[in-house]
């Protein structure tokens, strides 16, 4: 198959870095278009790549007949959407989180199912660089079993409970919460979100294999003199790989761990072993590695598979994201992370929500939508937008993408 023809819908913030990491994967992406409810938004975007800028999704489908679509939208309109999408019968990635209600999720998996079309969650943590070695290493036993994750991070829980769930290896089936909520002096921070209140929660998840998982998340992002510093340790029965817990920082991981020797004469004091970076002559990554005795295997290494490209280290998960929607499309195979994984991640919030409604009692797993949950999102949707956000998918479509 020749290049898939890839468009973009929602050229924001973070629609930008998609757009141009589709144009980077040349070998994959023709870009054939940028939709944008904003004319300027989508003509900026569109004339970086000399292609085409649309502010209507059907029109934009009609004339142009992508093969793939990218939706970076407001998360209240990806179920919209992604539902067009699908009874268009285009195979699409949606950024996360995949959308705010497990109904909106079911909704949004379903017309995918029903239309035999791919959908993938864009949920690009598990595939940081540091986190795909973090799992080779795990999978290799270099520190045994693994029974705790924790996590400490400044925004955004699903991303960290994806990774949790990723280097456990195992199904989460309860929840407990604890929440706090403060005032602070309003500030608009660097994403350009206004900001009045800090919230804080803390997520203890409990795994089928016996494992425990902690996450922390908040909305401060380093702003009103916050600790930037974050962590995430994996502990596992030999030893701890620990490195930092947000998506782009880089630097001071390592793996922690014993051998048979500190085991038995050294009362358990693990060595640190510090990961290492190697970089072309193009100063691109290529590939992260720890050497270790070889009585724990050696050197094991992750080996960066776009080091003909320009690529960074901190853009090599959406280019993997995105390369995996292309694959599942050309091979017929399924997504990297499926709309059920997605919606996996989304459940744990939700528990988690549920459960600090609750007096921070746990919450069993798999969820159900609640009805009055969902009744809410469609009720502040209306009053927001002035059209049911389910029952009409192309009127909703046409509104409430303009209205953005």
């Amino acid at each position: 198959m020749s290049r898939l023809k890839y468009a973009l819908i929602g050229h924001g913030r973070r629609g930008a870095a998609h757009l141009s990491t589709a144009a980077t994967l040349k070998d994959t992406f023709q870009v054939v278009a940028v939709c944008d409810a904003h004319p300027e938004s989508a003509e900026a975007g569109a004339a970086k790549l000399g292609t085409k800028a649309y502010t209507d999704v059907r029109k934009m489908v009609d004339e142009t007949a992508p093969d793939v679509c990218d939706v970076v939208v407001p998360a209240q309109l990806h179920h919209i959407v992604s539902c067009y999408l699908s009874r268009r019968g285009i195979p699409h990635n949606v950024e996360t989180g995949l959308a705010p209600t497990l109904g909106l999720m079911d909704m949004m998996i379903a017309d995918a199912a029903e239309n035999n079309v791919k959908l993938q969650t864009s949920e690009n943590f598990p595939f940081v660089p540091v986190e795909q070695f973090v799992c080779k290493l795990i999978k290799e036993g270099v520190i045994g079993n693994i029974h705790k994750c924790y996590r400490l991070f400044s925004t955004t829980g699903y991303h960290g409970l994806a990774a949790i769930r990723c280097r456990m290896d195992a199904n989460p089936k309860s929840v407990s919460s604890i929440g706090h909520t403060m005032p602070v002096t309003a500030y608009v921070d660097r994403a350009k979100r206004d900001f009045n209140r800090e919230n804080l929660e803390f997520y203890a998840v409990d795994f089928d294999n016996d494992g425990l998982g902690i996450a922390m998340v908040g909305n401060k992002n380093g702003c009103l003199g916050r600790n930037k510093l974050v962590g995430f340790e994996t502990c596992g029965e030999r030893g701890t790989i620990i490195t930092n817990g947000n998506q782009s920082a880089t630097g001071g991981e390592t793996v922690n761990v014993c051998t048979d020797e500190d085991l038995t004469l050294n009362a358990g004091r693990a060595q640190t072993y510090e990961f290492q970076r190697e970089y072309n002559t193009d100063k691109t990554l290529r590939r992260i590695f720890v050497e270790l005795p070889a009585s724990l295997g050696g050197t094991v290494e992750w080996v960066n598979p776009y080091q003909g490209t320009t690529i960074a280290e901190n853009g090599i998960s959406l280019a993997t994201m995105l390369d995996g929607i292309a694959r599942a499309v050309r091979e017929d195979t399924q997504p990297l992370w499926t709309g059920e994984m997605g919606r996996a991640d989304q459940e744990m919030v939700i528990a988690a929500h549920r459960s600090i409604q609750t007096n921070r009692q746990p919450v069993e797993l798999p969820l159900q939508a609640d009805p009055a949950e969902e009744a809410a999102f469609d009720q502040n949707f209306e009053a927001q937008f002035g059209v049911h956000p389910r029952e009409d998918i192309e009127k909703a479509l046409h509104v409430n993408f303009k209205a953005r």
